[in-house]
């Protein structure tokens, strides 16, 4: 791996396991034993290397989001965006703790966040336009931006909720499935006769999976 690489996966590393805002480019150097004179000729500064992690997280949403087919299972859907949330919660939950803040200082990673945010929004409302299609949910389409709205700031500010809540945080995979358990929670005031069962079922998977209980396939 090139050293600008590893500078990126050990500050990710870093920021997610101390929080970014204790992790400074020194720890980072430091971390992989090299010297911040090499550090600094790969980036400036801190704020270059998260806009990096950025572009990073970027092209992970892209490609874990893919676009709706009309031919998909509506429920695989669901359940693909689900998995896809917590894969990008878990790697680069350093991001969805301390938001606000990052994009304060930098309003060139302010106007990144609000092109992915933009293109997040318009799948979000072609997983609930599926879903409605489907028949798996049945709801009021004047409601659908602001349900996909919800389930946005759900997901984006759940990490942060968790942590200003409770004094003890961590991000494991038991604080993250039950996030998702809220999503779908979300879903269900709307979710069809012939569908409950099946959403409570997918609800049954992410709770034994927040316990750390195998799931059969």
């Amino acid at each position: 791996m090139k050293t600008k690489d590893r500078i990126i996966e050990a500050s990710i590393e870093l920021f997610n396991s101390q929080g970014e805002r204790n992790v400074t480019t020194n720890h980072i150097a430091s971390h992989l034993n090299i010297s911040p004179g090499n550090l600094y000729y790969h980036f400036r500064n801190k704020e270059e290397i998260i806009r990096h992690i950025f572009t990073k997280y970027a092209d992970h949403m892209a490609v874990s989001f893919e676009p709706v087919k009309p031919s998909q299972d509506a429920v695989k859907i669901l359940t693909n965006y689900l998995d896809a949330v917590f894969s990008a919660l878990y790697h680069f939950n350093f991001l969805y703790d301390n938001l606000p803040v990052i994009m304060a200082r930098d309003p060139e990673l302010r106007t990144q966040f609000g092109q992915i945010h933009n293109k997040m929004m318009e799948k979000i409302h072609h997983l609930i336009v599926s879903l409605q299609v489907a028949e798996v949910i049945n709801m009021d389409t004047n409601d659908i931006d602001d349900l996909a709205n919800i389930i946005k700031q759900q997901v984006t500010f759940w990490i942060s909720y968790c942590k200003t809540s409770s004094d003890n945080a961590d991000v494991t995979d038991e604080l993250i499935y039950n996030g998702l358990l809220k999503v779908i929670l979300l879903f269900k005031p709307y979710v069809t006769a012939d569908y409950k069962d099946t959403i409570n079922d997918i609800s049954a998977q992410y709770r034994a999976l927040a316990e750390g209980k195998a799931v059969d396939e």
